[in-house]
This record gives structure tokens, sequence and C-alpha cells, in this order.
């Protein structure tokens, strides 16, 4: 009896200490905080990134009009240089072109299709912004998470190993257009954003009139390695 006594006590104490072990290492499966007051979540996230030396995003819609020339994507990486190194999808005159992007020191940086090497442009002549600007904690990405009218907690999503806390709110046009060229500056944009266990924003969502005769269109923006060592450079 005294045996079976210590093997179920030993056993217990395996259990306990593996219960622990899995808590502790379950940060990712933690949503944020539910319940905390909306604003307070967004200005906590918004100073995580005007903070964060760098950060990874990606931009895409699977809505793509058929002429004229929009921002239909990007994937790079941001500083608060500000700087810009990734790649941008655009229309341009109805084509699809996947452009190397390098913005830094106030001028913006091409590899054109056809292009051997990267040339400076103006990138308003291609209805692109230019995605240094990004970083701007006004006009930029993290202006928007203050800028939210009817901002309210909606629950929670999985996100790969992520569960994030949800908010909705609107976004005026005017304050989406700096981002996404083609957004009608009169009109209401709504949006959904993530926010990690660490209270930054991972994802975010605008719908709304982005294409003339398209109806509502989704962009999908998600953001992730925050504050790794990058330096970016012209070319």
């Amino acid at each position: 009896m005294k045996q079976l006594n210590r093997r179920l006590g030993v056993t217990l104490g395996v259990l306990v200490t593996l219960t622990l072990s899995l808590s502790a290492c379950g940060g990712d499966d933690e949503p944020a905080k539910s319940g905390a007051d909306p604003q307070a979540v967004m200005t906590e996230a918004k100073q995580h990134f005007d903070d964060a030396s760098s950060v990874h995003f990606t931009m895409a819609t699977d809505s793509e009009p058929t002429s004229g020339d929009a921002v239909l994507g990007a994937n790079g990486t941001l500083t608060h240089q500000p700087a810009f190194e990734g790649e941008v999808k655009v229309l341009l005159s109805g084509f699809n072109a996947d452009v190397p992007i390098i913005a830094v020191d106030d001028k913006v940086y091409a590899k054109l299709p056809l292009s051997p090497a990267y040339a400076t442009i103006d990138p308003g002549e291609y209805g692109a912004p230019d995605p240094s600007d990004f970083a701007d904690p006004e006009t930029g990405l993290s202006g928007l998470l203050l800028q939210m009218d009817d901002l309210e907690e909606t629950g929670t999503v999985r996100e790969g190993k992520q569960v994030l806390t949800t908010y909705t709110g609107t976004l005026s046009g005017d304050l989406v257009s700096p981002i996404i060229p083609s957004a009608d500056e009169d009109s209401t944009y709504e949006a959904v954003i993530g926010i990690d266990s660490d209270g930054r924003i991972a994802t975010l969502k605008v719908t709304g009139d982005f294409f003339s005769g398209s109806g509502d269109v989704t962009y999908n923006l998600v953001f992730d390695d925050y504050d790794k060592n990058v330096t970016i450079s012209a070319p």
C-alpha cells in the first residue's frame, strides 16, 4: 500500500509539473485582456507600433479592377527612419506588376517592369503612396488606430498560433486614402482590428468602396516581426 501511495504521489507530481509547464508555454494562445477600454487598447497598440524599430507587414486584396492604376498589395519591412523595403503590387494601365521598392530619405526607388535597375520615381504618377509614409505616427498606419468611430470590442479570433482580440469601427475615406490611394475620401470604411496578447496590432481589415463599380472591397493587412534589427539604405 505504501508503494502504491508513493507511485500515486509521483504521478500526481509529474502531472502538476506538466500542467504548469504547458501553462507557461501557452502565451501565444492567450488573447489580449478582454473587457479593457477599447480606446486604451488602441492607444497602447499605437505606442507599440510607433516605438518599434521595424515592423514587417503585408497588404492584399482579392478584388482587382481591370483598368487604370491602383495599389493592390504590399509586402515589406517598415522602419521609423522612416523607410520601407519590399514589393508593392500595382495595377498599371490594366496590367498587374510586383514592383520592388525602396523608400528612404524622402526618395522612392523602384525597379519597374523590364528595368534591370532601380530608378527614382514619383509614386503618385502610378497611383501609389510613398510607403515610408506608413510610419508617420499621424497619417500613417498607427494613426488610424486613434481615429476610428464607433469603436468596440467584438470577440476573439484565431490567426495561426495566436488568438487575437478583435475590435470594429469605422474610418473616414480621407484617413484611408494616404494608405490606399484608391479610397474615396468622401466614403466611410468598415475596419476590423486584431490585437495580440502583447497588445500589438496584428491584423487590420478595411472594407468599402475602393474601385468604382466593384462594390465593397476588403484589404487585409498583417503585421509581424516587430523590432527586428533592420537598416534600409538607398540602392
